[in-house]
């Protein structure tokens, strides 16, 4: 639970630190950028590993991205080098999209069906949500047949249990009780 709070805290301090010299924008899309390069397992291994100081870490990453990035972005990796918390950074960055996304009042709901969606029903899904939220919601989606049918929304911290399966469990508990 530390760490959470702890890449809660590094989000939030990003996130106000960009909103404040109004480059949150570009803050994004460097913190996009610099974790692409973390996906390649060379780099990766470098930046994570505690065993290279902060001092050769700051200087490979000024090497990669110092024309590239804002002051803010270079500072708040440094930060996490020089607290040894690049372990952290995933945790980190999707703290500091879901603070961007609240802020620019954007949902991202994930929908869960046990067939691909089609156009129609996700757009159908998107505009009661958005509805429902007041705010502007962008869906991810995922298949699983587990659920045999119907589906299931995660958004917002909530979940929205419209599947087959459930149906079915809870029709199966009514069952049992009734004897």
């Amino acid at each position: 639970m530390r760490d959470e709070q702890i890449a809660r805290e590094y989000a939030k301090a990003l996130f106000e630190a960009a909103l404040g010299q109004n480059i949150l924008d570009r803050v994004v899309q460097e913190v996009d950028d610099v974790g692409e390069l973390l996906t390649d397992p060379e780099f990766e291994g470098f930046f994570r590993s505690a065993k290279i100081d902060s001092e050769a870490k700051k200087k490979v990453f000024n090497k990669v991205f110092l024309q590239e990035v804002s002051v803010i972005t270079r500072n708040f990796f440094w930060v996490l080098f020089d607290n040894g918390r690049e372990s952290l950074f995933n945790e980190i960055r999707n703290e500091f999209e879901r603070l961007v996304d609240e802020h620019n009042k954007r949902l991202v709901a994930r929908v869960i069906t046990a067939v691909p969606i089609t156009d129609d029903l996700r757009a159908k899904v998107q505009e009661k949500l958005s509805e429902a939220t007041n705010r502007e919601v962008v869906i991810e989606t995922v298949t699983d047949p587990d659920i045999y049918g119907g589906m299931l929304i995660y958004a917002d911290g909530q979940i929205i249990d419209a599947s087959v399966k459930s149906r079915l469990n809870h029709l199966r508990e009514r069952l049992i009780q009734a004897r």
